[in-house]
């Protein structure tokens, strides 16, 4: 009997893969916020059996007559946020055909943008030109995050993703993943390219986008990644919203548009070499209450030469003159005698 169960267990499993992942968003809490273009919403939590809802401007006297009103007309749980309709009129909606007014959804516009980030000096790149080794990631700002939140769909799934992320080279090839280092390197890492991120918070950034190494080299030496031009672009589909915009209200509520980076080769400034000087400077030793401390040790000994030494006569006495010539002329007389 086991046997016979495998099959039937693996078509559940198949048909459980098939199901879209972010089919749970569809239920909404009361009050909780929608955005507009959203399709097949289930929204009978806010309704609370009512079949009408209103909107006043905020601030409004929820007792004078709302500028709009909406019949549900049995549709309460495959709703439609029809742009047509409530474009303009973003904020809270009530139930209106009976009182009081219940807080049935808050409405909000669609918003998302990407941009290329510089991890270094934090700021926006786009469109810009960077060295390779720039540390960059992408950075989406949005408003979507909303719908990621167990208090506002109730049977949100963590798994659950409507974002697509793409980066494609200067060739246009898809990039699945990025290198940390050169292949074959024993520590380089194989990351996968964030293509699906879950946007829980605004803004998201892109945390392995520093990882990527822009000059890892293939096993024959050869660029991974070549210079040029990169493109990243993001796209969502909250509850098959996509089909709801086309043409210039598409880009910043559906897509992002295509956001680009130019990298570069990477330009260095080597330091100065430090050459042996030709001459040795001379030192002079710094005197400090009696203590001789030199600044540097003299390399070489200087040469002492002696200076000649000059000799220099006294003058003799006055009589000592005349009492030598006599004693000369006495000798000259002694030897003439004999």
């Amino acid at each position: 009997m086991l046997p016979s169960r495998i099959p039937l267990v693996f078509l559940l499993l198949m048909c459980l893969l098939l199901v879209p992942v972010h089919a749970s968003l569809n239920k909404i809490a009361a009050g909780a916020p929608v955005f507009i273009g959203e399709r097949n919403l289930d929204i009978s939590l806010g309704l609370n059996g009512h079949s009408v809802i209103a909107w006043w401007p905020a601030g409004a006297d929820l007792s004078s007559d709302p500028s709009t009103t909406v019949a549900i007309a049995g549709n309460a749980t495959s709703f439609y946020l029809d742009p047509a309709i409530f474009t303009g009129y973003t904020g809270t909606w009530y139930t209106d055909d009976a009182k009081p007014d219940i807080p049935v959804f808050v409405v909000y516009q669609p918003q998302i943008n990407l941009s290329i980030w510089d991890v270094d000096t934090n700021t926006d790149i786009t469109g810009q030109s960077v060295p390779m080794s720039a540390n960059i990631t992408y950075r989406i700002d949005t408003n979507l995050y909303m719908a990621l939140n167990y208090s506002a769909r109730p049977k949100y799934n963590p798994s659950d993703d409507f974002f697509t992320v793409t980066l494609t080279s200067p060739t246009g090839m898809n990039i699945p993943q990025i290198l940390t280092g050169n292949i074959g390197d024993p520590t380089t890492q194989i990351i996968p390219f964030a293509s699906a991120p879950i946007i829980t918070t605004s803004p998201y950034i892109w945390k392995n986008g520093p990882a990527w190494d822009r000059n890892a080299k293939s096993a024959d030496g050869s660029s991974v990644y070549p210079k040029g031009t990169y493109t990243f672009a993001v796209t969502q589909d909250l509850n098959g919203m996509s089909s709801s915009y086309n043409g210039d209200a598409a880009t910043g509520t559906v897509i992002s548009g295509n956001k680009t980076v130019t990298f570069i080769t990477d330009t260095f400034t080597p330091s100065p070499t430090m050459l042996p000087s030709l001459t040795t400077p001379v030192e002079t030793a710094t005197a400090t209450a009696g203590t001789t401390t030199p600044a540097q040790q003299l390399t070489t000994q200087p040469t002492l030469t002696a200076i000649p030494k000059t000799t220099t006569f006294s003058p003799l006495p006055a009589g000592i003159p005349l009492v030598g010539l006599g004693i000369a002329a006495l000798a000259i007389a002694m030897r003439r005698k004999y």
